[in-house]
């Protein structure tokens, strides 16, 4: 008798451990509703571990609910229970996927899926707040996350990859940079910085050819865009291949004579010839460029600059003269003179289509001043003070 009371009693025993089995479970899920994310926490932290519960899709699927809660929480008492609470709930959700999957019994899926998709918010959240503290290797990895959650769920997030991209040639992480930005390339994202940033990455790889080769395709798919054409041409110019720039752009310039683009592309020869120091040149092209974009500020800021910087060189040869040299002095002086009046009709034209340009500012009251244009400068300087 005293054996088969035993035997219940035993029984009795193994059903109220596997039901405290899993009461830690349910107390997880329970607590997490009343909001007691502490006691939640420490209840399915224990239901994820024990051999009855760890390998049911639910006990997973409350464990990513409650980090879910916890990475979302307002409160820092919550916020400081698990700073990677997002991960491992992303991680959770999936588990509980797959648990299901096997299991045969498609419960929970959608549940699921719904917390993961709410998931990509925090993630851009978090990517964005330690980007802007300039912690780009924390932040790939953020938004590495968000791309993950659209391929769980069987999307493609090109502004993830894209973000990705950036924050790993700013953090001089090429590697992943490259790839993100590949994989946005080949979906067609329409943005012409993805193929800036990809020429920059390929660069920082030592890729030459295929940072050449992603600034010809970006050129392709946005041919107006000023930004590719300029970043061409810092990587010609980082080449050493100006020649090259200002071969193809001239023949750019013949095969569509009408194009509004062609306003950038005689800039950028004459930008290329002011570099090579064929400043005549370089006037014929902005001039040009002028033609195309009567509001082209910049090429009517570098005529006036090329007078300017030319005065300032005949000045400093005239201040090597010995003294004994004053006729010299005095006809290098003229020119100098001469070469900064031609400077002002441009640099007056760049600051009517500019008015705050502190350059061409400073660079006419200098001129104003030099040739004693009292008038001019007293106006110059009364408008400054409105």
């Amino acid at each position: 008798m005293k054996k088969l009371v035993l035997s219940i009693s035993m029984s009795l025993l193994f059903i109220a451990v596997g039901f405290a089995q899993k009461s830690n479970r349910t107390s997880a899920f329970m607590y997490k509703q009343k909001g007691q994310l502490v006691e939640a926490k420490e209840a399915i932290d224990k239901a994820v571990q024990n051999e009855k519960t760890k390998n049911d899709p639910k006990t997973w699927l409350y464990y990513g609910e409650i980090y879910y809660a916890i990475a979302t929480s307002p409160l820092p008492q919550f916020q400081k229970l698990d700073s990677t609470a997002a991960i491992k709930a992303f991680h959770a959700l999936q588990k509980a996927k797959k648990l299901d999957e096997q299991n045969k019994k498609h419960k929970i899926a959608k549940e699921a899926d719904e917390y993961i998709k709410k998931l990509s918010n925090v993630f851009y959240a978090k990517g964005a707040e330690v980007f802007k503290k300039e912690d780009y290797h924390k932040a790939i990895e953020y938004f590495e996350y968000a791309y993950k959650v659209s391929q769980e769920l069987g999307k493609f997030d090109t502004t993830a990859a894209y973000n990705i991209g950036i924050t790993g040639v700013l953090g001089k992480e090429p590697k992943v940079a490259a790839e993100y930005l590949k994989k946005c390339v080949d979906v067609n994202f329409h943005d012409p910085k993805i193929f800036i940033y990809y020429n920059r990455a390929l660069q920082q790889l030592g890729d030459t050819a295929g940072a050449e080769a992603a600034i010809k395709e970006g050129r392709k798919r946005f041919p107006q865009n000023l930004s590719l054409l300029l970043e061409q041409a810092q990587l010609y110019l980082e080449r050493g291949d100006a020649n090259k720039l200002i071969a193809s752009l001239k023949k750019a310039i013949e095969k569509k004579p009408d194009n509004p683009s062609n306003a950038n592309f005689n800039f950028l020869i004459g930008k290329s010839y002011d570099d090579m120091g064929k400043q005549d040149s370089a006037e014929i092209y902005y001039k040009k460029a002028i033609q195309v974009n009567p509001k082209f500020f910049e090429a009517y800021y570098n005529i006036g600059a090329i007078y300017v910087n030319k005065a300032a060189k005949i000045q400093k040869e005239a201040n090597d003269l010995p003294l004994s040299e004053n006729k010299k002095f005095e006809a290098l002086e003229k020119e100098a003179n001469a070469n900064l009046k031609k400077a002002i009709p441009w640099l007056e034209k760049a600051l009517a289509l500019n008015p705050n340009d502190g350059p061409t500012i400073k660079g006419l009251k200098e001129a104003y001043a030099r040739l004693k244009m009292n008038d001019k400068l007293k106006e110059l300087m009364s408008k400054q003070k409105k």
